[in-house]
């Protein structure tokens, strides 16, 4: 039990008490150099302090550290004209100060787990956190080279019950703890990771931060389906919202797929072949876009569309990230952390479904896609031959874009394509004409590229009519494609390597005096000193009859009006 000072007993030796035997408090003892060895001490009773002289006998007493001392007998300056002196029989210690620390082992920690807290509520002043999401899309390891040296990354998105959405990145031996552990669509317990600025040149999610792992990272996969976190989230944006959009922003959209073209070979500038594949989407807001699919979307989801599409069915498509382009109009193309759904289990499935199947399959649609005039329509501005020229259109300082229902009368076959640059400048092949060299490579001048396989794009010229006057129009690749029904580079081979004229012939002579509604890019060109109205096909759909009939009955009725 811890002595406690006498009260007032300073004050009470000074006053002649020479009877009490207090507990006072050693605060100080210094040494005195004397014939014989004493201290000076400096005593407390709580309250006030005195200096004090030690007898000669006390001097062992204070050498063993004595803090409390009962004292036997105190002696005042009054009695002792040598200053207070503390006289002292029966010295003990009754407390010594504290010991210094000294080390027990490792403090305890606290290895309760920290509560699971939303996405949402992620910041990089938090100590200890939880987070609970599903795994919504995991990326490839991908490889690098810095001024550090070689290096290895992955990432993989992370969606909660409150739709929060964060991505979690690994490097180096990070990744190889984590890579195979990560599955997409289960759940996971996620701690211990540190929290930096997301870099959105790479992530498109809609979270400021980015998770990265290190190795005091915990990640626990969760046995029990949690059914409160969904399996994917989506911002849905209509197609006609594209069209004001910026480019290279990333988007999810929903559409139904109208058409899909054959998967081509595109060569990278790196001299590195990946795949190409161009479809059309539409949704209820009247406008379709093109979809481009590059790598691994080619023969894996793509080849899933075409065989619903060649069975006669028009899947819905959900697109989860992807990018914006403005080439020659607005299109949008995947990247590599875009995610496609094919007929997605979403009430925006069925709102789409039941649209298309009421009406919408044979509803006219604008593409914002290619070199079209933003806001038109299949049948705005329709036109007839005889129009386009009484009208002079084409002849202004910006060109004219029109409808016009005609028929294909002939199409010139001796130079229908040409040889096109495969390389990508960004995102897009170069497409301009190559030359082939005595080595048998091709040659680009635009890009200052040699490989040994080109691509081969349309370039036809058609002759077309209606009942009112004939003209020439031009046809670039896309457009081309709608016509011919086959690639460039297959028409190609068919006629210059298999010498295959009658199918060949076959294949142009189907596409003769079938009606079209072409959507015409109309514009004056120079050609030295000559100038000339050029007309290009932008688009060509074979006209729907019954779209047709209710295009002629609403037109009808404006007249009747």
């Amino acid at each position: 039990m811890a002595a406690r000072l006498t009260a007032n007993a300073i004050a009470a030796v000074n006053g002649g008490n020479l009877d009490l035997k207090p507990i006072v408090q050693v605060l100080d003892l210094k040494l005195i150099a004397e014939p014989q060895e004493r201290y000076r001490a400096v005593v407390s009773d709580g309250s006030a302090a005195q200096q004090a002289l030690l007898a000669i006998k006390l001097t062992e007493a204070a050498k063993s550290g004595a803090s409390l001392v009962p004292a036997a007998k105190l002696v005042s300056s009054s009695a002792m004209n040598s200053g207070n002196k503390v006289q002292n029989f029966n010295v003990q210690s009754v407390y010594r100060p504290p010991s210094n620390y000294k080390s027990y082992g490792a403090i305890m920690k606290n290895e309760a787990p920290a509560r699971v807290i939303p996405i949402s509520a992620l910041n990089p002043y938090q100590g200890r956190w939880t987070i609970k999401a599903r795994v919504t899309a995991k990326g490839d390891i991908r490889r690098y080279n810095n001024a550090k040296g070689d290096g290895k990354v992955f990432s993989f998105d992370l969606l909660d019950s409150d739709g929060g959405e964060i991505r979690a990145t690994c490097f180096n031996a990070v990744v190889d703890r984590f890579y195979e552990a990560v599955e997409v669509g289960k759940i996971y317990l996620l701690s211990k990771g540190s929290l930096k600025p997301a870099q959105k040149n790479f992530n498109h999610l809609n979270n400021q931060w980015e998770i990265f792992l290190e190795s005091t990272t915990t990640l626990e996969c969760c046995p029990d389906e949690d059914s409160s976190i969904p399996t994917q989230h989506f911002n849905f944006r209509q197609i006609i919202d594209i069209e004001n959009a910026e480019n290279n922003s990333i988007i999810d959209i929903i559409g139904i797929v109208e058409s899909i073209n054959p998967s081509v070979t595109i060569l990278r500038k790196n001299g590195m072949e990946t795949q190409r594949r161009i479809l059309n989407l539409k949704d209820v807001s009247g406008r379709s876009v093109e979809l481009t699919l590059w790598g691994d979307f080619c023969n894996r989801e793509g080849r899933q569309l075409q065989e619903k599409l060649n069975s006669g069915l028009f899947p819905a498509l959900a697109v989860k990230a992807g990018k914006v382009s403005d080439f020659s109009g607005k299109s949008v193309g995947t990247i590599s952390s875009t995610q496609l759904f094919i007929d997605p289990d979403l009430p925006e499935t069925c709102i789409l479904r039941e649209w298309f199947d009421g009406g919408g399959k044979d509803a006219s649609s604008h593409s914002i896609s290619k070199d079209m005039m933003p806001g038109l329509a299949l049948n705005d501005n329709r036109k007839t031959m005889s129009q386009i020229k009484d009208e002079g259109l084409g002849r202004g300082n910006k060109p004219d874009w029109v409808t016009v229902k005609a028929t294909i009368s002939f199409i010139k076959t001796d130079n229908f394509c040409y040889t096109a640059c495969p390389l990508l400048i960004g995102d897009r092949p170069c497409n301009k004409k190559v030359t082939k060299l005595a080595s048998g490579n091709w040659c680009c001048d635009r890009c200052s590229k040699e490989f040994e396989e080109c691509d081969y794009r349309y370039l036809l010229q058609a002759q077309v009519q209606d009942h009112t006057g004939v003209t020439w129009v031009t046809a670039f690749q896309e457009s081309g494609e709608e016509i011919i029904g086959c690639s460039a580079k297959e028409l190609y081979q068919l006629k210059h390597q298999e010498h295959d004229d009658k199918k060949f012939g076959d294949i142009i002579r189907r596409c003769l005096f079938e009606q079209y509604l072409f959507r015409l890019k109309i514009k004056e060109e120079h050609y030295g000193e000559e100038q000339r109205v050029k007309l290009t096909v932008v688009k060509a759909d074979k006209v729907n009859p019954s779209m047709e009939s209710k295009y002629l009955l609403d037109l009808i009725g404006k007249l009747c009006t």
